[in-house]
């Protein structure tokens, strides 16, 4: 067994289903690691594996389905709204062969959002399903469940997430996004909250992650003039002075807000089903889900020029 090649091999694969299914980098790269540590010790029969992949899948997925069940229970106690960490990268792109995977398809940082409203069994199979594509009789090999079962809990998620989806807006890449994040840097630099007011759909929602580190909203703000309000209120306090910078929140554009080089907000938008304005605003402050953006901005890249705010 090589350990060394496994990790180089199956790695990328195994973070980026790790990162769908638990909606944490940190907790990802955990389990990815603990994953590959336990296999120094173990006495695996590899010349008689049909699937490496497959073994290591399942591996993986128990570990996740554990951390999803804990989680659970710590965010019923978790200060406000709980929002994925997002994964960080330039706004112009980078050459991260990881990155490119995690900005493929349909999962965007809202989608990771929508995920929340699944069991963890749900959650699980669903992602396998989508990220790997995989038939209903692999995952019940590899889930130790039933064809049918399988397929039960993947029907049950769909629904789940369109009728999350009618709720927050759409959650596929949006042509429009970047568009209203561009306009969103404008309003915010200009400090014409006005113009803001423009870009927001009469029922938009704001959804604020402080985790109980920093202050933030502890409820969803909801509505346009609440949300106009909430921006011109911390605008005054000086809470959003600093450089703007363009960015991308788990292949979605977004918005990174430094403040003497490091950072405090990210944010990043959902249009309304007709594109033309925001429906969505998710701002992420918990500082342990912004180790990712550190040294954002000290050398910009493509795509990476700041806007500052006095």
């Amino acid at each position: 067994m090589d350990l060394d090649r496994l990790y180089r091999q199956y790695r990328p694969l195994l973070f980026t289903a790790a990162y769908r299914m638990l909606g944490s980098a940190a907790e990802a790269e955990d389990a990815v690691h603990d994953l590959f540590a336990s296999l120094g010790t173990a006495a695996v029969p590899w010349d008689e594996l049909r699937s490496e992949q497959a073994y290591l899948l399942r591996l993986l997925s128990n570990r996740c389905l554990n951390v999803l069940k804990s989680a659970r229970r710590r965010r019923e106690t978790y200060p406000g709204p709980w929002l994925p960490e997002p994964l960080f990268e330039p706004a112009g792109g980078s050459g991260d062969p990881l990155r490119q995977v995690l900005d493929r398809e349909a999962f965007t940082y809202a989608f990771l959002v929508l995920l929340e409203e699944l069991s963890p069994p749900e959650r699980v199979v669903f992602v396998l399903r989508e990220t790997l594509d995989l038939g209903y009789d692999e995952l019940a090999e590899l889930l130790g469940r039933t064809e049918s079962g399988c397929r039960q809990l993947c029907s049950r998620a769909r629904r789940k997430l369109d009728r999350a989806a009618e709720r927050s807006g759409p959650a596929g890449p949006a042509p429009q996004a970047e568009a209203l994040v561009e306009a969103f840097i404008g309003a915010a630099s200009s400090g014409r909250y006005e113009t803001l007011l423009e870009l927001l759909s009469e029922d938009a929602v704001f959804v604020s992650d402080g985790g109980g580190r920093v202050r933030s909203a502890l409820f969803p703000i909801l509505g346009r003039s609440r949300i106009h309000a909430f921006f011109q209120g911390i605008a005054r306090k000086g809470s959003l002075a600093g450089e703007l910078l363009p960015v991308r929140l788990s292949g979605q554009p977004g918005i990174l807000l430094l403040q003497e080089g490091r950072p405090r907000f990210a944010f990043t938008v959902v249009p309304d089903t007709g594109g033309n304005g925001i429906r969505r605003i998710y701002m992420i402050s918990n500082p342990d889900k912004l180790g990712g953006a550190a040294g954002f901005g000290r050398e910009p890249g493509e795509g990476q020029s700041a806007v500052t705010i006095p």
